[in-house]
């Protein structure tokens, strides 16, 4: 009896390993839809010497300054500027939360061509970012070893919207070199292994599987992005710029700059042919100061920030907010303060009776 317990505890020990990495292998990233849409990012990589510009088309990026923001390279950078084997280049991706699994929109298309079977171009053609299977799975193939030249197939990328612990970060999709441990690219990216395990679900590095995507959250900046803006959430990473407001803004994120978004106008004519010029961007409350400006207060130094954009606006705000000093929040710290020393008063009294 007590064999046949002992037996039977380490088949559910081992179907639970055999179902985690399972759903590991199967390349999905979780994504519960607390925020239905978001920017993520996927980490490319080609065998072969390539450009920006095969890039570009490839992942359907309707503006290069995306890919150059997404890298922090120079907007003078031209789309035949050269890739080298194995670079990896940050593609940023429109990201869609549906049964609890991310994947990009329906932009990033592939035409077979001669030759080509699902396998390649999941693994060749766009670097392991995505398996053979999903792609099967979300074209609805019957058979994955029966395709056409000049069909054409959605790549449905991994990616996820999910905060981490309730703060924001820019999910990043890494394809794992071979090698490599949970610990290494979790100091690469500035995470700790813990985080990596349990948000890919799996134990530890036995379950790590080359050339196969994982779910890495870079930090992102704070920023004041109201929730009703058409960008939001306006989420960047470290070393990351990008446009936006119809490309009238520019926004940028340095961990230097305490890891607070940082916006001005852009100097650039805007995308939308509804906006003849750029909105002006003053900041509420303060007529002459604009977007990128700071002026002195009786608490300090107060800057006008981004705070998003509609069809007809630039949204900015001053920050950080400036308390009445005089205001019920002192008021409200001081009557704290005084109750907690009456109750340890009380305490103290009620001690000495007892001892009495």
């Amino acid at each position: 009896m007590e064999t046949s317990r002992f037996t039977l505890i380490n088949l559910l020990v081992s179907f639970s390993f055999f179902l985690t990495l399972s759903a590991q292998m199967t390349g999905n990233f979780n994504c519960s839809g607390s925020t239905s849409t978001c920017l993520s990012l996927v980490g490319y990589s080609s065998k072969n010497a390539t450009t920006l510009r095969n890039i570009q088309t490839l992942f359907a990026v309707k503006n290069l300054r995306s890919i150059l923001g997404a890298n922090n390279l120079p907007l003078n950078t031209t789309r035949d500027q050269r890739v080298n084997p194995n670079q990896v280049v940050r593609i940023p991706i429109h990201c869609s939360c549906s049964n609890g699994t991310g994947v990009s929109n329906r932009d990033i298309e592939y035409t077979i061509k001669k030759d080509d079977t699902l396998s390649f171009v999941a693994t060749e053609i766009f670097g392991g970012l995505v398996t053979y299977q999903k792609i099967s799975e979300v074209n609805k193939i019957p058979d994955p070893n029966k395709i056409e030249i000049g069909q054409k197939f959605w790549i449905p990328l991994p990616c996820s919207c999910d905060k981490l612990n309730g703060e924001d970060v820019v999910h990043y999709a890494h394809v794992v070199k071979l090698g490599s441990s949970l610990r290494e690219i979790a100091a690469q990216f500035g995470t700790d292994n813990t985080t990596l395990a349990q948000l890919n679900g799996i134990i530890g590095d036995s379950q790590l599987l080359a050339d196969n995507p994982l779910n890495v959250p870079l930090k992102a900046c704070s920023s004041s992005v109201r929730n009703d803006s058409l960008d939001a959430p306006l989420l960047l990473s470290n070393n990351s710029y990008a446009f936006t407001a119809n490309t009238c803004i520019k926004c940028s994120c340095d961990a230097l700059k305490n890891w607070t978004l940082s916006c001005e106008p852009s100097q650039i004519r805007p995308s939308n042919s509804t906006w003849p010029t750029c909105p002006p961007s003053r900041c509420e409350g303060a007529e002459s100061l604009f977007l990128g400006n700071t002026t002195s207060s009786s608490c300090g130094p107060r800057s006008c920030t981004y705070a998003g954009y509609s069809n007809q606006t630039i949204f900015t705000t001053l920050s950080p907010t400036c308390p009445d000093s005089a205001g019920p929040g002192n008021y409200a710290s001081t009557f704290s303060s005084s109750f907690n020393f009456v109750m340890v008063l009380i305490q103290c009294a009620l001690l000495c009776l007892c001892l009495l």
